[in-house]
């Protein structure tokens, strides 16, 4: 007697799994796609997505100015301005520094990203490979060197609330001071606005890239 057919088990339907999405990009993506996920990276993240990272960096860079605001009054009679928002504390240009890192960086993977939406389907492998080089640098810079500026800078304001005890055992321990007058005419609030100002932009690109990869490249594209 013939034996009924699926009889080993085995069916059409696991043939295909679903939401492969590695798979796809493998087999049948751009070249875009197919070197993202055969390279090794850091940030495996898509543009947006980085661009949302360094859109929050930048907005924890801007809360530097109510959390400096609400500094002991001892703490904020040793910065030497009417206000802490005009002051222009030395740790203020280390967030100066990655801020602006994070911030063009940012601004770099937006134009990779447009430029990717520009090519399509029809970028090249070398093409690729230059894109992609190039998201590695600017994503290490701005997450790494520059996120570590801007938490070291909330850090800093966050220690100055234990008042002038804990920032002058500080001082004796590492030996600079930075709370000290830096000398530019930097101020916090500058800085903060600045910061809220870039965190905004950021956002605001990140959305309307992985909006523009929706429905220029389709559903799967992994933007």
């Amino acid at each position: 007697m013939p034996e009924p057919e699926g009889g080993n088990g085995m069916s059409d339907s696991n043939d295909d799994p679903s939401g492969d999405h590695v798979t796809d990009a493998l087999m049948g993506g751009s070249a875009y796609e197919r070197l993202r996920f055969e390279r090794y990276s850091v940030f495996k993240q898509s543009i947006p997505q980085k661009m949302h990272f360094q859109s929050a960096l930048l907005f924890g860079l801007a809360a530097v100015l109510p959390v400096m605001a609400a500094l002991p009054a001892d703490v904020r009679e040793a910065l030497n301005a009417n206000e802490v928002a005009a002051a222009s504390p030395r740790v203020i240009l280390l967030g100066l520094l990655g801020g602006a890192l994070v911030f063009v960086c940012g601004i770099g993977l937006a134009t990779l990203g447009f430029a990717r939406l520009k090519l399509g389907s029809s970028i090249t492998e070398s093409q690729a490979e230059t894109m992609l080089n190039l998201e590695e640098v600017a994503s290490l810079l701005s997450l790494i060197i520059g996120g570590i500026s801007i938490v070291l800078t909330i850090c800093y304001a966050l220690m100055a609330h234990g008042g002038m005890g804990t920032i002058q055992a500080y001082v004796r321990t590492v030996g600079r001071d930075p709370y000290v007058a830096s000398g530019f005419d930097v101020s916090v609030v500058a800085v903060a606005a600045s910061a809220f100002v870039g965190g905004v932009a950021l956002f605001v690109l990140a959305q309307a890239i992985h909006l523009q990869f929706r429905l220029k490249l389709g559903a799967d594209a992994n933007a």
